[in-house]
């Protein structure tokens, strides 16, 4: 996992952050799944419908309870407890089916948007590509784990939220409007009626403490973003640990690694406390808004109520009236926090989709002179056209390379190790920094990179990866393991563990090369992938491949000398005095005979733990 340096963030407006992450997600309303998000949204709309209806008959069964007790009705206080048994049994029902179809649909819509970021992310290349360059889009897995999920549960449910009190609003609007009556106005020898006049106040009470929240909870935005950059840093850390487990024990690092570690929850604790004083100050002043908004109406109305202007029975309807009015035009200030939340993640969303686009630019072919540009040809050989090699800030590795391979040739790259490796990955279409022209025939080609890559699963998934070939029996796959002599795992085919953590780095590159045998490549890249064994394994390895595919061309970067013999061609690239890398041709050593095979199943492998033994001591 790579895990860029990450730049300062420019400022994005609330309305650009909105649009582009609807129109990030948006497809998801028009594609395959549209029937199901459409009837869902809408179920969500009928159901806010029926909660506000709800909540219309509570206010009015508010009056009837009053007025019943005002009376000193027994049998009218009776059916009023009926009637507010069956507004509750209501609740219940339409509050359950809505959270039924608010969680499928916020699950529905998360399982869209991460597959579309996982597929572009994990796609030609380009997650290897994103985490090479600088920018603000570190810890992908982070973003599409937790920021996703949070960015569409947040947006699910705001858009209920929001629907619900604009429905309220106009309910209840037009009860207290009713229920306000005229308000007699003197001013000077001026005397008027104000219609409605609860409502107006309503609307003066919801203004000024909206303004004063987003007054308050400014900060709120940006100190839920710092806090999930870095509590992803941390969980990113503590992965790289776990994955690196291993060297840290042999090396006796834990005490270094647990002070990094305590070291990155600093600025945990330093966000949260930020955040908390945030929201500290938001709900001291919502506190206070939400204890006002249940007492005001009341103490407004009341003189009405001595006057004998409304019953008790109205008095209560317009204070829970005013109430409900205040909570729809609050919506703002109860959401504050949520609405933080969901833009700090649809940032960091978009971020990674919009640099995994960039990656995806740079990958392409026709990006411009500024990147190596790798073309599938008829050609039965492969070329390179004053290929350029640069990092990925530019700096220029090597210039001016061209080299025709031909079909069968075994080529030795050796010297500057860097740039051979940078050299395979251009060729294997990931490495895009630099200039020219590389043409590659149209037959499969495979990089062994260092350390093969073992998924989660079974050893018979992890030799079969990324895909099964057509002829993968037990009898295939026992024969490749006892070539590359790892015979010992022939028993242990569908045994699941942490193969990358349970096998030897030697045992490792042995696995690659088991990969090689059974899926055929026709042009291999060999990246380092023999350091982990001895030369004499290593060169028995190279025979096994040259035996059972014998028409394949191999370019292997290499620095055991002993391997030189096998190879048809020697290539070094060499530093010259003026710092570039320069490529030269040297001439290949006679090729010794290969070692017996019962000598690279034993010696080799009693080599391999011997060296592994020698580096935990």
């Amino acid at each position: 996992m790579n895990s860029p340096v990450p730049t300062e963030k420019p400022p994005v407006s609330s309305i650009g952050l909105t649009t582009d992450f609807l129109h990030l997600a948006r497809p998801y309303w028009g594609g395959p799944e549209r029937w199901t998000a459409w009837f869902l949204l809408i179920a969500i709309v009928v159901l806010a419908v029926a909660q506000v209806l709800l909540a219309i008959r509570l206010n009015l069964w508010n009056a009837d309870l009053f007025d019943a007790l005002e009376r000193r009705s027994m049998e009218g206080f009776m059916h009023q407890v009926l009637v507010f048994v069956l507004i509750v049994l209501g609740t219940m029902a339409v509050n359950a089916v809505h959270l039924h179809f608010k969680r499928k649909l916020q699950l529905g819509w998360r399982e869209w948007l991460t597959d579309r970021l996982i597929n572009e992310w994990m796609r030609d290349g380009r997650q290897f590509r994103l985490g090479m360059v600088p920018g603000s889009h570190s810890n992908p897995d982070g973003r599409i784990a937790e920021d996703i999920r949070i960015a569409t549960e947040a947006a699910v449910d705001l858009f209920h939220s929001l629907t619900y009190c604009i429905l309220l609003l106009i309910s209840f609007i037009g009860i207290l409007w009713v229920l306000s009556g005229n308000l007699p106005l003197h001013v000077g020898s001026m005397e008027f009626s104000l219609p409605g006049h609860m409502v107006w106040l309503a609307f003066l009470y919801s203004g000024v403490g909206s303004a004063l929240a987003m007054f308050i909870g400014r900060t709120l935005v940006s100190a839920a973003d710092r806090r999930q950059t870095v509590e992803a840093d941390l969980r990113y850390a503590l992965g790289r640990s776990r994955e690196n487990a291993e060297a840290i024990a042999v090396a006796r690092g834990e005490a270094d690694e647990r002070g990094f570690l305590l070291r990155l929850f600093s600025p945990v604790a330093e966000a949260w406390h930020n955040q908390t004083g945030g929201l500290r100050r938001l709900i001291l002043f919502s506190s206070a808004y939400s204890t006002v908004a249940a007492v005001f109406p009341i103490l407004v109305s009341t003189p009405r109520y001595l006057l004998g202007e409304i019953s008790l029975g109205g008095l209560m309807q317009t204070a829970q009236a005013f109430q409900q009015a205040t909570a729809a035009l609050s919506w703002p200030i109860d959401n504050f926090p949520r609405l933080a939340e969901l833009r700090a993640s649809a940032e960091r969303v978009l971020e990674l989709h919009n640099a995994v686009t960039e990656a995806e630019l740079q990958g392409k072919a026709g990006a411009a002179a500024q990147r190596i540009t790798v073309v599938t040809t008829d050609k039965p050989g492969l070329s390179f056209h004053d290929v350029t090699l640069a990092e990925p800030d530019q700096r220029i590795l090597a210039a001016g390379l061209s080299l025709e391979i031909q079909k069968g040739e075994r080529l030795l790259l050796t010297g500057d190790q860097h740039a051979a490796a940078i050299l395979c990955k251009a060729v294997a279409g990931v490495w895009p920094w630099g200039r020219g022209r590389i043409e590659v025939p149209a037959e499969p080609l495979a990089l062994l990179p260092q350390r093969p890559y073992m998924p989660p699963g079974s050893l018979r998934h992890a030799l079969l990866y990324p895909e099964a070939p057509a002829r993968a029996d037990d009898a295939t796959l026992a024969d490749i393991l006892r070539r590359v002599g790892l015979e010992f795992l022939v028993p242990q085919l569908d045994a699941e563990t942490e193969w990358s953590q349970t096998l030897s780095p030697g045992d490792l590159q042995r696995i690659g090369f088991a990969r090689l045998l059974l899926h055929r490549p026709a042009w291999i890249l060999i990246d380092q992938a023999t350091d982990g064994v001895d030369e004499q394994s290593e060169l028995a390895l190279m025979h096994v491949l040259a035996e059972l595919l014998p028409e394949a061309t191999i370019l292997a970067v290499g620095h055991h000398a002993g391997q030189n013999g096998f190879f048809t061609r020697h290539l070094q690239l060499q530093r010259s005095d003026a710092g570039m890398i320069q490529l030269q041709e040297e001439p290949a050593a006679i090729a010794p005979q290969p070692p017996q095979k019962s000598r690279l199943s034993r010696i080799g492998r009693l080599i391999d733990l011997v060296r592994a033994g020698l580096g935990e001591g």
